[in-house]
């Protein structure tokens, strides 16, 4: 995840979900009576004296009212309004009236919060799936919090992140931001330390704002070699108020977790942050052990099952696990030879478990019909216990090979679109790479032939794997839970 030049066709859009947006607009009733002119206009300037950033949508229902108001050209007075079109400008009316509104209370909560008094409080926020470095995070917190005090809060992404949490017995903020009382509020002001592992981009529009006054803890989700955060920009005929926000909220952090302090400097590169931590990811853990109960919450069971039923038979498992294209999105996976590949290894009795990116998994049903041998992971799944019943990786350009290297087991990289990836999706921070984990295919024939050779993947590569997981790890001892517990203890304290 990731001088250099930019990609202007990747406006960071695997981070814009479409919760991302103010209040959604409330349908006209069909009760109400129609507004009139004037009181269109009314609202409207009452609007503009709330918001002066959003002028020229205000000039538009402006003109559009006096248009409506204008009398025909060959009339003598004007014709009774469209009702229709009455209908539709009050609905934008209303959408205006709602942004405008939601902005600013959330300047007013952010302010709050800064001065909000705090306390013995961590919230930890979801990101799009829950299996993340949030996730184990929490986990490795639980019993810590309950042992030293600490209220830890879990605020959901979605409707089944809250009903994970819940059905632990832990304190869950509500998904819907209409069932928050005056006492999530309040905890949510009052929360000394926030932990992330992506931009805060909560669906509850409220969120990031009552959270503002806390001391940020940015896990992230993985070592990169893409260009991210600050460096993945686009020219300003490209920019929109979302590209932006999610600009904003690459800093600042008071803290940034990695996994090793040589890499401090990239990660300056790419985010605000005052201290660097290099403890290592909670979510690197679980393939270093045998996962518990609640590590197996969101985890595609079957898949995890069939893998260690198949491991245990003495079968290879073969994880396939690209990252997702900015250009071409999803198409280029039905060109790159998966079902050759697929049958291929079939035919020599693998397993291939394939993994499709959260923005290209719309293509899975498609997929799964062309190529019946492959199993497809349930996307937004947990995939880190999975990884640790598998045999060997094949990756592009996707974070999952660098904690791969923890397992110390075969990576192949297949690159089969390499030169329209790095011209249209991302520019890429290979220098990292100085030599790669594994051998490099370009197309799903090169690819088979390397995996026929099992015996020669095993030991060819170790040697680099070795000195890659030297480079990228200070700790390989599936400990990183503790360390991040006894780093957010150091923080609360700060903030109290």
């Amino acid at each position: 995840m990731h001088s250099y030049p930019t990609r202007p066709a990747s406006p960071m859009r695997e981070h814009l979900h479409s919760s991302d947006t103010a209040t959604p607009e409330r349908p006209l009733s069909p009760a109400s009576p129609t507004p009139s002119m004037a009181d269109l206009l009314s609202r409207i300037e009452a609007t503009e004296a709330l918001g002066g950033q959003i002028s020229q949508a205000i000039e538009q229902l402006v003109d559009a009212v006096l248009h409506l108001q204008q009398p025909a050209p060959s009339t003598p007075a004007a014709p009774a309004a469209d009702p229709a079109a009455l209908a539709a400008l009050e609905r934008r009316v209303q959408a205006l009236e709602q942004q405008t509104q939601l902005a600013q209370a959330c300047q007013e909560l952010t302010r709050t919060a800064q001065f909000h008094p705090k306390e013995r409080s961590v919230v930890f926020v979801g990101t799009t799936y829950f299996g993340c470095n949030v996730k184990y995070a929490w986990l490795a917190f639980r019993e810590r919090a309950r042992q030293e005090g600490i209220t830890a809060w879990f605020l959901p992404q979605t409707a089944q992140q809250e009903q994970a949490v819940t059905s632990l017995g832990e304190a869950c903020f509500p998904l819907n931001p209409n069932d928050w009382s005056t006492e999530h509020v309040h905890a949510a002001l009052s929360a000394a330390v926030v932990v992330t592992c992506d931009h805060l981009l909560n669906p509850n529009p409220y969120a990031a704002a009552l959270l503002a006054g806390a001391r940020h803890v940015q896990l992230w989700h993985g070592i990169s070699i893409k260009e991210i955060g600050l460096r993945n920009l686009a020219p300003l005929r490209q920019m929109s108020a979302r590209f932006a926000r999610v600009l904003s909220t690459c800093g600042p952090y008071t803290r940034l977790v990695g996994t090793s302090a040589a890499q401090e400097p990239e990660w300056r590169r790419w985010f605000g942050f005052a201290q660097y931590a290099p403890i290592g990811y909670p979510r690197n853990d679980v393939l270093l052990r045998e996962p518990d109960a609640a590590d197996l919450l969101n985890v595609d069971q079957d898949i995890y099952t069939l893998a260690r039923k198949t491991r245990a038979a003495g079968q290879r498992v073969v994880l396939y696990a690209p990252t997702f294209r900015d250009a071409r999105r999803g198409t280029w996976l039905l060109e790159s030879g998966l079902e050759q590949l697929a049958q291929g290894l079939a035919k020599r009795g693998d397993l291939l478990i394939v993994n499709v990116h959260p923005v290209e998994s719309p293509l899975i049903p498609q997929l799964a019909l062309a190529i019946p041998t492959a199993r497809f992971v349930t996307p937004r799944t947990d995939l880190y216990p999975v990884m640790r019943e598998t045999s060997l990786l094949i990756t592009d350009y996707s974070s999952v090979m660098f904690d791969y290297l923890l397992l110390d087991r075969p990576i192949v990289l297949f690159r089969p679109d390499h030169q329209d990836y790095i011209t249209r999706s991302r520019q890429l921070f290979d220098a990292k790479l100085d030599e790669h984990p594994g051998p490099l295919a370009t197309s799903a024939k090169a690819l088979l032939d390397m995996l026929r050779q099992p015996d020669a993947q095993a030991g060819k590569f170790a040697h680099v794997r070795a000195a890659m997981r030297q480079r990228l790890f200070d700790h390989t001892d599936g400990r990183a839970g503790e360390r991040f517990c006894d780093l957010v203890l150091d923080e609360l304290a700060a903030a109290l």
